[in-house]
């Protein structure tokens, strides 16, 4: 009889076990395709010189529940433009900004895995708070704030035809002729001996 209820016990055990396994199953399903918060946002640097993109870093930057804010993102846009100054002694300015935000909820995925759209990205006009909606876990890494920057013309090599550039000046040739007044000389024979 004690044998019994031991058997009976380990079966119930099992049982539970299996509950919770579907229970975990049913969790780990709802994480994975429901869009979850982040808490932090992958910001990404270019920097570009005429149109070649010359420098590429990236960076984890937290947030403050789901918005990247507007003195954060000065400040890490200053420090990344001194650091690329210190780098290569030239300077960049700020030229795009776009964030890319994958915002799609688990019913709109089947849609999107058969068309997709580029409907996830957003451009950034000027500095200010950025709001970055939930994602599903899956997709969050591709979430980022890409930022541009461009050299500033002081830093351009001299190009013809550019105007404004140091070292080229307006020049025309004009041809001054100076005459001289011919002054008349007596010519005298000298007298021959």
């Amino acid at each position: 009889m004690f044998s019994t209820s031991i058997n009976v016990d380990s079966d119930m055990d099992l049982d539970s076990d299996l509950d919770s396994d579907l229970d975990l199953d049913s969790d780990l399903d709802s994480y994975l395709l429901h869009p979850q918060p982040q808490h932090s946002l992958r910001v990404v640097h270019a920097f570009m010189r005429g149109h070649t993109i010359e420098h590429v870093c990236d960076e984890r930057v937290p947030m403050e529940g789901d918005v990247l804010r507007q003195e954060q993102l000065i400040w890490c846009i200053k420090r990344q433009q001194q650091q690329q100054h210190a780098l290569s002694r030239v300077r960049f300015k700020l030229r795009a900004m776009f964030l890319y935000n994958m915002d799609l909820a688990a019913d709109e995925l089947l849609d999107f895995l058969r068309c997709p759209k580029d409907e996830f990205i957003t451009p950034i006009s000027a500095v200010e708070d950025v709001a970055v909606h939930p994602t599903i876990p899956m997709f969050a890494g591709l979430n980022a704030l890409h930022i541009m920057y461009e050299a500033a013309a002081d830093n351009q090599p001299n190009q013809p035809n550019q105007p404004n550039q140091p070292n080229q000046h307006n020049q025309t040739k004009k041809r001054v002729v100076i005459q001289q007044k011919k002054q008349k000389h007596k010519h005298t024979r000298g007298r021959q001996m």
